[in-house]
């Protein structure tokens, strides 16, 4: 088992120091100065935004520590194209400098309107010309009256490691949401990267309204959405996450219209617990996953308490599992639906310093398929696992809440379609695989060493997390979600069809699924893509396909039906398929 582990932790140094080691040249052209970024405008918060009636009060916030250090003032201007709504000079007297505006009803544009918000180094007294506008924080405004409200709480996925805040997805999910259905959106980001879903002991006893008593270094001015998400760290977990936006909720009067939430990925430990069993309660996965992210199994005493290394194992030990999480979600204001992110691919068979014929292919077999799924070893095999084990816990927790609801089915576990493919270092990646390129990498070459107690994890943690095509690939999979669609009302995109798969097959042996719309075959015309839940996937021109499973599930299948108009529409099959 040691020497298993060694080998695996190995293979996973070799992978991960190809990633933090460097990029090729012709990469490291593309790179942007991280101080042509600055001064950073960090957070803009518009209140109410959209805007009923009266005026839309805002607050910028602008970090330079460099500006801060040359006691410099900066001036920031907020643009509606090229008109501009508001601006001011604002002194640098920290590191971080806060302002705040209003914009009058009447110059608020009647429709969404693209806003850009930005700052640079104003003319000195002594004749210094001003310096040039840092990177512009974007958003929309608009008019309107009952706004999508939702909140996202979670870890390093939800708050969109490396990502721009207008590119993240539940950024992007409530931007949908708020088109399709014309009351326009606001949305509210509680999560933080690195956080654990639940630490038993902090708060103490699990008193999650002392979470409202705690301040964090990420969140500056102090109003429970971090500003500085991008820096790691273990806490506020996710239930303390969700009690401060219920606290937000209530003191700003409005509800909310939905959650989106995941967690559990770093009660396990991502890298020494996840990728090569080594942190103390790993070993098993099947075991870890239930224990973390269903709150089953724990043991009396954490044996990862005293790791000597950054592991949110430490404190997320044995906490109170995802369906507690969605009921906690839901309780708050406006009895919120729920939607849990399902996980996606970070490592996987297809993933290789080396690259190798595609995994996901039907017909790969034999010499090929050992091929790919030796290039990371175990450290790939685990993190698949991991994948299904989670997505299978996500799924059942929002399963047993709704069966527990007295008020009607309210959380879904969504998927984002992703397959081995879209894996760090693969074919078809849709993941950051160097930490040097994504737009936040200038944000955490000022905050990390500022603000994390491990400054080199901080600085490369966007590694593996989903890139803008990711992010979007999300939010649109999220939209064709069932369950979504019906809570806010959206038309279907196509027939009532219906997944046919049977409950259990052998692993190995071939399995067939097939659409019926009442019964029947489709219509003519529409083109399949199907989704077997083990990471693979496959096109067809036809409503039934065959697919042979090389390991146990439990897996669900999916389908998405493209017509010829190019409207789609997502199938799920009725209950996971179990391999044995």
């Amino acid at each position: 088992m040691a020497a298993r582990c060694v080998a695996a932790a190995g293979a996973a140094g070799v992978l991960f120091g190809q990633l933090l080691g460097g990029l090729p040249a012709a990469a490291q052209s593309s790179v942007a100065l991280p101080g042509s970024a600055f001064p950073l405008v960090l957070d803009v918060d518009l209140t109410p935004n959209p805007v009923c009636s009266g005026a839309v009060h805002g607050r910028v916030e602008v970090y330079d520590p460099a500006a801060a250090k040359a006691g410099a003032t900066v001036e920031w201007r907020v643009r509606a194209g090229e008109k501009q709504l508001a601006g001011g000079r604002l002194d640098m007297t920290a590191n971080v400098g806060t302002a705040k505006f209003s914009i009058p009803f009447d110059r608020v544009p009647a429709t969404e309107t693209a806003l850009q918000i930005d700052a640079r180094v104003a003319a000195s007294s002594g004749g210094q010309a001003p310096g040039r506008y840092g990177k512009v924080w974007r958003d929309t405004i608009r008019r309107g009256c009952h706004p999508v409200r939702v909140a996202s709480v979670g870890d390093s996925v939800v708050w969109g490691q490396g990502l721009d805040h207008d590119q993240k997805f539940p950024y992007l999910t409530g931007e949908l949401l708020g088109r399709r259905t014309g009351r326009g959106v606001q949305h509210m980001d509680y999560s933080i990267s690195g956080a654990v879903l639940d630490a038993p002991e902090l708060p103490a006893g699990n008193n999650d309204a002392a979470c409202l008593r705690t301040t964090e270094k990420q969140d500056p001015d102090g109003d429970g959405e971090m500003e500085f998400g991008e820096v790691t760290q273990q806490m506020p977990d996710v239930f303390c996450q969700l009690e401060k936006a219920g606290a937000q909720a209530r003191a700003g009067g409005y509800g909310l219209d939905l959650v989106v939430i995941n967690g559990c990925i770093n009660d396990l430990d991502p890298f020494f617990g996840i990728g090569v069993g080594i942190t103390p309660g790993s070993e098993n996965l099947r075991k870890a996953v239930k224990r973390e992210c269903s709150g089953i199994g724990a043991a009396a005493e954490n044996p990862a308490k005293d790791v000597p290394y950054f592991s949110g194992a430490k404190v997320g030990y044995g906490g109170r599992g995802m369906q507690a999480a969605i009921e906690k979600a839901h309780s708050l204001p406006g009895r919120p639906k729920v939607l849990v992110a399902d996980f996606y691919y970070a490592l996987s068979r297809s993933s290789s310093p080396i690259p190798v014929k595609t995994c996901s292919t039907p017909g790969v077999a034999g010499a090929w398929l050992t091929s790919c799924k030796a290039a990371l070893g175990s450290v790939a095999e685990r993190y698949e696992q991991y994948t299904q084990l989670a997505n299978a816990a996500y799924h059942q927790a929002a399963a047993a809440a709704n069966k527990a609801s007295k008020d009607g089915s309210y959380a879904v576990a969504a998927d984002g379609l992703f397959t081995v493919d879209n894996a760090v270092l693969s074919r078809d990646s849709k993941v950051w695989n160097t930490p040097l390129t994504d737009p936040a990498f200038p944000l955490r070459t000022r905050a990390c060493p500022e603000l994390s107690a491990t400054p080199l994890q901080c600085l490369s943690a966007a590694v593996g997390h989903p890139d803008i095509e990711g992010a979007r690939q999300y939010a649109d999979a999220f939209l064709l979600n069932p369950s979504v669609r019906q809570w806010f009302h959206l038309p279907r995109q196509g027939p009532r069809a219906r997944l046919n798969v049977p409950g259990n097959a052998h692993v190995g042996s071939e399995v067939r699924m097939a659409v019926t719309v009442d019964g029947k075959r489709p219509a003519a015309g529409y083109r399949y893509h199907w989704y077997f839940g083990d990471g693979t996937q496959q096109e067809t021109s036809e409503a039934a396909v065959t697919h042979a499973y090389d390991r146990k599930g439990p897996w669900l299948s999916r389908v998405v039906m493209t017509g010829q108009d190019g409207r789609r529409v997502l199938v799920e099959a009725a209950r996971p398929l179990t391999a044995d």
